[in-house]
């Protein structure tokens, strides 16, 4: 199916905002699991095997319990259901130039491509014109703005409070700030701590998926999966930790979970998290961004890899926000359509399941591009990442008036510290640079720490 004809004078600042892996790691026997190290280091996604990678790199002794059966946390590449690897989280590393994954892909010579797709925006019965994407893109880039501005003059308000929109596409512009940029409706945003939507534009990602990379990255370490933690009993001179095989002691203890499970006490502490810590954590915001990969027959649509396709939720009446859906076509360069949705919308979507998911998007997609974008469709897969009990979500957001929370919720519990995407620098917060980041300032506290 072919799409418009009219060349996109959509704001590439607002707009374009929004490798082969390495072999995948094989995990070592439960009865392996030593009763004593350095660092115990909870949980194998980005931020945890950063921060283990670190560790051994100085020389300590780590041992890495994961609860899932595999590695990689919320970047997963799913590489058996549709015949191909597709990614389910995590799908591309954002500004190049910026990116501190970047440079480590490239030590590895992994490969990747930069991301080069179209965008299109549709409107049941009648085509977009050339107005309509400068229209969209004059209030994405407002909103962009208003979040630099607070950044700058340090205002902790709701992103809504800053910025008023009156276009047509006023509610599009709000479902791509919010639900499809970090998991919220657009009203729960903080215009400090949301991360801005522009990045530099050159954007990639990776043939083989992001999710195998990462995994990919736990390569040499030794991680033990199958192994949730039930508790932690934590002092100034230690840690021991109660997991599925048994009890391990450590000197120092990362924990690098998603902030949702903590919060949510799927890890009991000894003594209790002081208040302080558990004040800042029912300060945070658990986003979710669902995705939903339909695949179809070669050649269904003639548009460039990645090409992004935007409309409204409904045939009569304005776009609802909330409802917000975009869609990437020839995703990766294969024969298939990417779907994804956030926010409340998404939770709504994910607890009536898998088949639920699939036929909302499939349904969407023939709304804004006709009964033909559905002919040559043959299977589909999505994630839940909000009914995942390992996540309850996909992204760490902080609620507004709440920006101090960081610094609460970085500080140790004795020998006990934390790492993942919600203790991030703000322009990387719930995003997988940001949990790197995190995991390698945690590695480099024990190391401190411990002399």
């Amino acid at each position: 199916m072919r799409g418009p004809q009219t060349a996109s004078t959509l704001s590439r600042r607002a707009l374009l905002g929004l490798a082969a892996a390495l072999p995948l790691v094989q995990p070592l026997r439960a009865q392996d699991i030593p009763s004593e190290t350095d660092v115990a280091v909870i949980g194998a996604g980005m931020a945890g095997l950063a921060a283990a990678r670190l560790l051994r790199e100085r020389g300590l002794r780590v041992v890495v319990l994961e609860a899932r059966q595999r590695l990689g946390g919320r970047a997963f590449t799913d590489a058996a259901r549709l015949g191909f690897p597709v990614d389910l989280g995590a799908l591309h590393l954002r500004s190049v130039e910026l990116n501190p994954l970047v440079p480590l892909l490239r030590s590895q010579n992994a490969a990747a491509e930069m991301e080069d797709g179209d965008f299109w925006l549709f409107e049941p019965g009648r085509d977009a014109e050339p107005g309509d994407y400068d229209s969209l893109g004059a209030d994405l880039d407002k909103l962009d703005d208003a979040l630099a501005d607070a950044k700058s003059a340090r205002q902790d308000r709701p992103l809504a409070a800053l910025v008023s929109l009156d276009s047509r596409w006023a509610d599009a512009a709000k479902g791509l700030a919010g639900p499809l940029h970090v998991g919220l409706d657009f009203p729960q945003l903080s215009a400090f701590d949301t991360p801005r939507l522009s990045g530099t534009g050159r954007d990639l990602w990776l043939p083989g998926g992001l999710g195998s990379w990462v995994a990919g990255l736990g390569n040499g370490l030794p991680v033990f999966t199958g192994q949730p933690v039930h508790r932690i009993e934590w002092s100034d001179r230690g840690v021991k930790i109660a997991h599925a095989g048994g009890v391990l002691e450590a000197r120092a203890c990362i924990v690098a979970v998603a902030p949702g499970v903590i919060n949510a006490n799927g890890i009991g502490f000894s003594p209790e998290q002081p208040a302080a810590r558990r004040e800042a954590l029912s300060r945070l915001q658990i986003g979710v961004i669902e995705r939903v990969l339909l695949r179809f027959k070669p050649g269904s649509f003639d548009a460039v890899a990645n090409t992004q396709v935007y409309g409204p939720s409904t045939l009569n009446g304005p776009p609802v926000a909330r409802q917000a859906m975009l869609f990437r076509l020839n995703c990766q360069n294969r024969s298939v359509v990417q779907a994804s949705f956030g926010g409340s919308y998404a939770r709504e979507l994910a607890k009536e399941g898998e088949a639920a998911m699939i036929a909302a998007a499939r349904a969407r997609l023939k709304l804004l591009m006709g009964n033909a974008a559905d002919d040559g469709f043959e299977d589909a897969i999505a994630s839940r990442w909000s009914t995942d009990p390992f996540s309850l979500g996909s992204h760490s957001v902080i609620r507004p008036g709440a920006s101090g929370v960081r610094r609460a919720l970085a500080t140790p519990m004795g020998r006990v510290l934390f790492a993942g995407d919600y203790i991030a620098p703000a322009d990387w917060l719930g995003q997988l640079p940001g949990a790197w980041l995190s995991g390698r300032d945690a590695a480099q506290t024990a190391i401190r720490m411990l002399g």
